[in-house]
């Protein structure tokens, strides 16, 4: 179960990190089919408090993998339940508010769930 939670750690560190990228450099975002990742990035979702949303993911996935090295139980379980939570409201203004999906968050909300 630890090595499988520290997979999805390194996996939501890669996704979070492209995004955070693209988000910080204004390059183009690569997302699949249409263009929802540019409708999502262009949003007034796109940060909270002037910070970029995915560096909240860098965060989040940073301190997964760290609460499994050092085995920190309690900790995972607040922090995978935030991510949860976290994910479920910033996938619900996805489909209800901004009428975009980007692709690349979407995985890291199945990251998120998975964790």
């Amino acid at each position: 179960m630890r090595k499988a939670l520290f997979v999805v750690s390194i996996i939501g560190l890669l996704v979070s990190g492209y995004l955070f990228t693209t988000y910080t450099t204004g390059g183009p975002i690569q997302c699949g089919v249409g263009h929802g990742c540019d409708t999502v990035r262009a949003s007034e979702y796109a940060s909270f408090f002037g910070v970029p949303t995915p560096t909240f993911g860098l965060l989040f996935y940073v301190l997964l993998a760290i609460g499994v090295i050092i085995r920190w139980q309690r900790g995972l379980l607040i922090l995978t339940s935030v991510g949860l939570i976290t994910s479920a409201y910033l996938t619900y203004l996805e489909a209800f508010v901004i009428h975009a999906w980007c692709f690349w968050c979407v995985i890291s909300a199945v990251l998120a769930t998975l964790a």
